[in-house]
């Protein structure tokens, strides 16, 4: 059986709801750590987006290390998802993103079932010109 996995890199300017409008469900994939505190920030963020964008249009998922993994997140997703957006919740596209996201994505890829690894967010301007302006303020300028 053929995996359907397709690579999106480089996307710049898109925002969550334009790719919402492309996907029926986008997964918040962050690395993941085995200090339960570290997983906080993500949760808050998680709980933020479905303020402003609606509950059920996108789930958080760990990498490694901490739960719900993809493939736990993947398996309670109804038939009706069948197409499926990961956004990394990371600055940059290193080793997990070129090689171990796709193999668990191939994994857990059906012929029912689309999913789209999406750029990590620190390749979009948005958050490039945030970390500039935070770089900014400590420098007090």
């Amino acid at each position: 059986m053929r995996a359907y996995l397709r690579l999106i890199f480089p996307l710049t300017h898109i925002r969550l709801m334009m790719q919402l409008q492309n996907y029926d469900h986008i997964i918040l994939l962050a690395h993941g750590s085995t200090d339960p505190a570290w997983k906080m920030p993500f949760e808050a963020l998680q709980k933020r987006v479905e303020q402003k964008y609606g509950v059920g249009k996108t789930t958080l998922a760990f990498m490694e290390l901490t739960e719900p993994d993809l493939a736990t997140v993947l398996a309670n997703f109804p038939s009706s998802v069948k197409k499926v957006g990961v956004l990394p919740l990371f600055l940059a596209a290193g080793r997990h993103l070129r090689h171990d996201v796709p193999k668990q994505i191939e994994a857990l890829s059906t012929k029912s079932r689309e999913i789209d690894l999406l750029a990590p967010i620190g390749d979009h301007d948005v958050l490039q010109n945030a970390m500039l302006d935070i770089i900014a303020e400590q420098l007090g300028m």
